[in-house]
């Protein structure tokens, strides 16, 4: 058992509530303060894009830093001038804020495997903190928890709550950036996944108001050439179920070759054999709290 519980209502009065989506940590640094300290609001004045990093977390590491830090890099957002707007070309690195989101869908009648959500909130907690620090221009970073399985779900349940929490005219020209990998990149395309319903119904309305922005990865069943070439191809009408004009809002940027070999499954493997192969795949506070905790060891 995790040592804190500071997570244990907030996530329970969650679950138990008719809430889609909820913000229930936030660390934000106000003015010209160096310092984050805790808030309650995911949106400050000057918040022009959202990244929304929307992963199990189980555990964080470091290929979940490396998303992070790329979409941070307002360079990504024009450098090919297809995919130029007018909000990115004015962007600056304090106009973004960081969002972790994790999914409890069911979470009250099936039991989250290998670790629990509370236990996971912990490491996204240590996590937010650590962001804090090495990415000092972000100004405002979250966690949030979410009752949907669908990239479309969530997205229009944040933004609902977005308008809901604020006045809609301070939160209207926000977008928000979802951070994949390229296999979720592909489910999230797929059409099989938006049956009886066409692909470009479903998702038109959600290609308008959010980006992709996604990091290529090791993967044999998908060549490199391939991934890097995926969204070059939608804009060519390569892929007849996909618009072609949806890849102005698709950002892929080539992945480092070690990074890309991080997955939270391989850790999880590692940790249960006994490995410490594991140990630099995290910060160094997750890695304790694992050892600690003795997690993942069933």
């Amino acid at each position: 058992m995790a040592t804190t519980r500071r997570f244990y209502k907030p996530l329970h009065d969650f679950i138990n509530s008719s809430a889609d989506f909820k913000i229930i940590y936030t660390l934000a640094k106000h003015d010209n303060s160096d310092i984050a300290t805790p808030h309650s609001s995911i949106v400050l004045p000057t918040t022009r894009r959202i990244c929304v990093l929307d992963s199990s977390f189980n555990p964080p590491h470091l290929g979940h830093y490396a998303l992070i830090k790329e979409s941070l890099n307002p360079n990504h957002y024009y450098q090919n001038t297809t995919n130029i707007n007018d909000h990115s070309i004015v962007e600056k690195d304090d106009e973004k804020a960081i969002l972790l989101l994790l999914s409890v869908k069911n979470a009250d009648k099936i039991k989250p495997v290998p670790e629990s959500f509370e236990n996971r909130l912990e490491m996204m907690y240590l996590m937010i903190h650590d962001l804090s620090q090495k990415f000092p221009h972000s100004k405002s970073i979250s966690i949030g928890l979410t009752k949907h399985a669908k990239f479309v779900d969530k997205s229009i349940s944040i933004l609902n709550y977005l308008h809901n929490d604020n006045d809609y005219t301070a939160t209207s020209h926000i977008k928000l950036t979802f951070l994949v990998g390229f296999d979720t990149l592909i489910r999230i395309f797929n059409p099989k996944y938006y049956l009886p319903d066409k692909l470009s119904t479903s998702l038109e309305e959600f290609m308008a108001s959010t980006d992709i922005f996604c990091l290529t990865r090791n993967d044999n069943s998908v060549s490199e050439l391939d991934q890097s070439t995926f969204v070059e191809d939608i804009k060519n009408g390569k892929h007849v179920d996909i618009p072609s004009h949806w890849s102005n809002n698709i950002f892929l940027i080539n992945n480092g070759d070690k990074i890309s070999f991080i997955s939270s499954s391989n850790i999880r493997s590692n940790i249960l054999s006994g490995s410490n192969n594991w140990h630099d795949k995290v910060i160094p506070e997750i890695k304790d709290f694992i050892i600690n905790e003795k997690l993942y060891h069933h």
